[in-house]
Formats: structure tokens, C-alpha cells, sequence
């Protein structure tokens, strides 16, 4: 077997030696990921001839025009603004703030996963190392019944290519099945806290909150295991946390069936191989002298019967061999993939987090013993990534200043705003632009709920006066809409969100029976100076006119004008106005009607 492996090696080096170094370098590529991705695209704009930079070349796009959110636009072309929004993305990933640092610590400290990490090179080294072997194992297990398929290497290649495959089902299902037994421990963490839970709602095992790293402070009143449930997200019998097994019950049929099916295997080709001996026993070598061979010298019967149960014997014996070593290869292998497999499982559990947004955390913090070191590493990543985007944005400018085929003055206004074209520029532009739109969206939600609070005065206004009318309490109608009717005046008719409710009060006001009341305000009011003047005059014994007066103050009708009170100080000048009166005499009204109900 060894000697088969030693040709399938020699005859297939071109193949295996590229896929070991694929599966190599793909350690570092999952350990370094973000970095990888960043690499990537840089990659992917500066390649010459086939990166976008060149695709930009060719199509630059047009300038930026004003809007509601960028009213004095600097000037960056389309082509100009995509390059800048890639790096943009990387950019702000490395401008977090020494309080992001504490709130993911704070974040993995209440989930209780401020001491674990992920797995780092080495381990994942280990475990490609692992399934590698895993692999060669499957592919020497399988062999022997491959080979009866076809030629010796192209089976024993075969075998291998299957034994890599189910190595790499057999490491995705150990990792899930890893993290699936942590998560099972996080559910037996929060319910420990079963007996210790408080009463109410604040003790319920359900999460209150969602929480993420930036709002992780909005629980810090909750219990401890409710916090836990806050930063997890956790299957749910009833209204208690509960524990799964569905990946490890399919991680458990993975590696049965797995053991049954190389059991299976292996059994057949010994069974093959057992045929063919017995087919084909060995013959006994004897030498001339021992057995005379020739077909005239008889053999005696007990000479016949020892010669037969040799050969019986030595047939059997290899058979017995056969067995042997097969069953102590097959149990070998089985110890090696169960130990792979529980190594890898174990890996898994002891090494990841379970808290939505814990990784990140883990990212943030891990490297750093303070809070300096933390937001000094970030400013120096954020002033490379600003370099590389510097570079990249002046390689695409200069290309598109030699490829234009423009006119002097297009030319000229190419060249006047290409210094303020800048990555920085874009960074200050695009804050701008978040601002204005936070800045509109406060405004929106202010104009919604200003315009559900009148909608609700609307509606009481309308139940109020319907039940006015339908009781027939004129009094109250005559009230309702002198209160609410020069407040919905004050709606311009070109509002876009209140006019309506302007235009549906304005029908509401045939119901108002005030206007009748006008004319004989003025016929009360205008007869009153004449009386007082003739009165001065008829008593011209008196000494003094102070008793002038007193006929004049009786006489003044204070309800004349209806309701005053519900008006506001403010509201005078304008009630004066529709009512066609002095203001003065409507604050004197109003005082007046504010004493009467004082005293009633």
C-alpha cells in the first residue's frame, strides 16, 4: 500500500502540490480576512488594463449637480465619487472614538465573553493540517475498493478527492457543532439565574432591549441574565430560554453513518479478497525430492491428505492475516477521525463568541491594553487607507486630464477645482451630507408629529361638536368654533401637511350662530355714548360728573363678543380684528368673563 501511495505521490505531484499550498494559503486569508478584502480591492481598481481606474478612464461621468442635502456641490465627476466611496467604507471602519472602546468592552463584559478569542493562525494551521491527514486516511481506507474500479492511481486519486471532501464536511460540521454546544452552555449561564430572577416584568427571561455596540449602555439597570439575553440570540420554549440539538444530533448521523459506510467498505473488500484466495489458493512449494511429481509413482492417501490441508492452511492463514490487519487498520483510522473530529469540535467550542455583535467587539479590543494605544492604531490605519484613496483618486485624475479631448474653457474649469478634488474633501462633503440629511430627518419626524398632534385636536374638535349639535347646545357649538377656528386660520392655505385640516374646519363653521350676534353688539354698543352725554347734562346741579360714568361702565356688555377665554393673550389683536372692535375693548371683554368664572 505504501508503494501506492509512493507512485499516486510521484505520478501527481503537479496536482497535489498546488492544492496542499491552496489549501496553505487559505489560512491566512480566513484569519486576515479584512485585510485580504482590503488588499483585494485595491487590487481590483489599480490593476492596469483591467481595473476599474481603466473602466473610469473611458467613462468619466459628470460632474455632481446640487441638492437637498449638497446645495454647493465641489465638483467631483461620478467616476470620481465611486472610487472615493470604496475606500470610504474602510475609511470609517477606523474612526472610532475612545468610548467605542469602552462600549465594546463593556458589550463582551456583560455578555460574560470579555475572556474568550477567536482561533489565530496557528489553530487554523492545525486544523487544515488535521483534515489533510483526515483526507489521506479516507483515501487509504477507500483505496483498496476503488482500485477493483479502475488503475491503481487514478483510484488511489479518486479515494483521496472523496476523503477531502467528506474532511471538509466532517470540519464545517465540527466547527457548527462546536459553537452549537457554547451556545448550550450561554442558555445554562442565563438560567443558573432561574432562582435569582426578580418579580415583575424585570424578571422575565426575555430580551428587553436591542442592543448593539453603540447603545450597549441602555441595560446597564437590567439583571445580568437579562443582559446576557439582550446580546444573544437564543431558541425559546415558552418563555424560557432553551438549549438546541439539532446540529449535534446531525453531527452525530455524519459520523455513525460515516463509520457504518467505511465499515461497509472494508468488510466487502475483505470479502472479495477472501473469494479470490479461496478461488485461487496458493500452491505448496515443495522441492522435487519431498514429492515426487510424476504421474506414474502413486502417492499414498496419508501423503494426499497432508498435502491438502497444507494448502488448506496456508490459504486460511493468510485469510486469517488479512483479517487481522485489516482490522487493526480500520481501527486505527476510526481512533484518528474520531480524534480529528472531537479535537476540531473541541476547538470550536472553547474558541468564538456567541454574542450578536461580539466578534466585532473582540476586533476592536483585542490588541490593545488602553484606550491611547486603541484610538492611536485606528488614526494611523485611517491616514494609510486616506493615502492609498489620495493615490489611487490623483492616478485616475491625471489619466483623465491626458485622455480629454475638451475645449480650452472645459479644460481650464477641469483644472481651477482639481486641487479642492481631494479624498478629504470628499470625507468633509459626505459628513456635510450625513448632517443635512439627520438635520431633514429630525425636521420630517417634527413635521409628523406636529401634524399628528393637530390631526388629534381635529378629531376631538369634530366628536366635541357633534355632540354639540346633536344635543342642540348652541352655547357650545358658538364656543367650540370660536376657539379652535382662529387657530386653524393660522394655517397657510399652501401647506403641504395642515391646509386640509384648514379646509375641513372651514365647513364646520355654518354651525356657528356668532355672526348673528354682530349686529346687535354694535346696536347695544353705539346708542351708549349719546345716553351718557345727555345725562351729564341733566343734572347740572351736581358739582362733579363722576356719576357720568357709572352708567356708562353698567351698560357695557362684556358677553357681547362670546367667549373670550378660551383666547390666549396673544390672540387679542387678531379676535379684535374679526370682531371689528378695538382691542382693547376685547381685553377689557375677556377680563371681565375671567372674573365671572373666577366667581361662579
Amino acid at each position: 500500500m505504501l508503494e501506492i501511495f509512493r507512485s499516486f505521490f510521484t505520478a501527481y505531484w503537479y496536482v497535489i502540490i498546488p492544492v496542499v499550498f491552496t489549501v496553505l494559503l487559505s489560512i491566512p486569508v480566513i484569519v486576515y480576512w479584512s485585510s485580504f478584502k482590503y488588499w483585494l480591492m485595491k487590487v481590483r481598481i489599480r490593476l492596469p488594463g483591467l481595473g476599474r481606474i481603466s473602466h473610469w478612464v473611458k467613462h468619466p461621468g459628470e460632474k455632481e449637480k446640487p441638492s437637498d442635502t449638497n446645495t454647493k456641490p465641489i465638483g467631483f465627476l461620478s467616476s470620481e465619487l465611486e472610487l472615493c466611496s470604496f475606500y470610504d467604507k474602510y475609511y470609517r471602519e477606523h474612526q472610532p472614538s475612545e468610548a467605542n472602546f469602552r462600549r465594546s468592552q463593556d458589550y463582551l463584559g456583560k455578555i460574560q465573553e470579555d475572556g474568550r478569542r477567536e482561533k489565530g493562525l496557528g489553530l487554523w494551521t492545525l486544523i487544515i493540517v488535521l483534515m489533510l491527514i483526515e483526507a489521506t486516511a479516507f483515501g487509504f481506507a477507500l483505496a483498496p475498493f476503488a482500485l477493483t474500479l479502475a488503475t491503481p492511481n487514478t483510484a488511489l486519486a479518486g479515494a483521496f478527492a472523496i476523503g477531502l471532501v467528506i474532511s471538509i464536511i466532517g470540519l464545517f460540521l465540527s466547527e457548527f457543532a462546536g459553537r452549537a454546544l457554547y451556545k448550550n452552555r450561554v442558555v445554562d449561564n442565563i438560567m443558573s439565574y432561574e432562582n435569582l430572577r426578580r418579580t415583575g416584568a424585570g424578571g422575565d427571561m426575555i430580551s428587553t432591549h436591542i442592543i448593539t455596540i453603540d447603545n450597549t449602555n441602555d441595560d446597564d439597570s437590567c439583571a445580568p441574565y437579562q443582559q446576557m439575553l439582550n446580546r444573544v440570540k437564543v431558541d425559546k420554549d415558552g418563555d424560557m430560554p432553551a438549549k438546541r440539538f439539532t446540529m449535534l444530533i446531525g453531527y452525530g448521523v455524519f459520523i455513525i453513518g460515516l463509520a457504518v459506510a467505511a465499515f461497509w467498505v472494508r468488510t466487502e473488500t475483505l470479502n472479495a479478497q477472501e473469494s479470490d484466495l479461496i478461488a485461487n489458493p496458493p500452491a505448496v512449494m515443495q522441492s522435487a525430492d519431498d514429492f515426487p511429481a510424476a504421474d506414474n509413482v502413486p502417492i499414498p492417501d496419508d501423503m494426499k491428505a497432508l498435502s491438502d490441508s497444507a494448502t488448506h492452511k496456508s490459504a486460511q492463514d493468510q485469510i486469517d492475516s488479512l483479517h487481522r490487519a485489516s482490522l487493526v487498520t480500520f481501527a486505527v483510522l476510526s481512533g484518528l477521525f474520531i480524534f480529528i473530529q472531537a479535537s476540531s469540535t473541541y476547538l470550536a467550542f472553547i474558541f468564538g463568541f456567541a454574542g450578536t455583535h461580539s466578534r466585532k467587539a473582540w476586533e476592536r479590543t483585542h490588541k490593545f491594553s488602553s484606550a491611547d494605544d486603541f484610538m492611536r492604531y485606528h488614526a494611523n490605519k485611517a491616514r494609510g487607507v486616506a493615502n492609498d484613496a489620495q493615490a489611487s483618486l490623483g492616478t485616475l485624475q491625471g489619466l483623465q486630464m491626458k485622455v480629454f479631448r475638451v475645449g480650452g474653457k472645459e479644460l481650464e474649469a477641469l483644472r481651477s477645482d482639481l486641487l479642492n478634488r481631494t479624498f478629504e474633501s470628499y470625507i468633509a462633503q459626505e459628513d456635510e451630507k450625513n448632517a443635512a440629511k439627520a438635520r431633514k430627518n429630525v425636521t420630517d419626524n417634527l413635521g409628523k408629529e406636529s401634524r399628528k398632534v393637530i390631526e388629534n385636536y381635529f378629531k376631538k374638535v369634530v366628536a366635541d361638536l357633534s355632540a354639540a349639535i346633536e344635543a342642540g347646545d348652541n352655547a357650545r357649538i358658538n364656543d367650540l368654533i370660536s376657539v379652535a377656528g382662529p387657530r386653524f386660520e393660522q394655517i397657510a392655505d399652501n401647506d403641504p401637511t395642515l391646509a386640509d385640516f384648514k379646509k375641513q374646519f372651514a365647513g364646520l363653521s355654518i354651525f356657528n350662530a356668532q355672526p348673528n350676534a354682530a349686529p346687535t353688539t354694535a346696536a347695544v354698543v353705539a346708542p351708549v355714548e349719546p345716553p351718557v352725554a345727555e345725562v351729564a347734562q341733566a343734572v347740572e346741579a351736581a358739582p362733579t360728573p363722576t356719576p357720568t360714568a357709572a352708567p356708562a361702565q353698567t351698560t357695557f356688555d362684556h358677553n357681547a363678543f362670546g367667549d373670550l377665554t378660551g383666547y390666549e393673550e396673544d390672540d387679542i389683536d387678531y379676535v379684535a380684528t374679526k370682531k371689528g372692535v378695538d382691542a382693547a375693548v376685547i381685553r377689557r371683554a375677556r377680563k371681565l368673563q375671567l372674573l365671572d368664572k373666577s366667581e361662579a
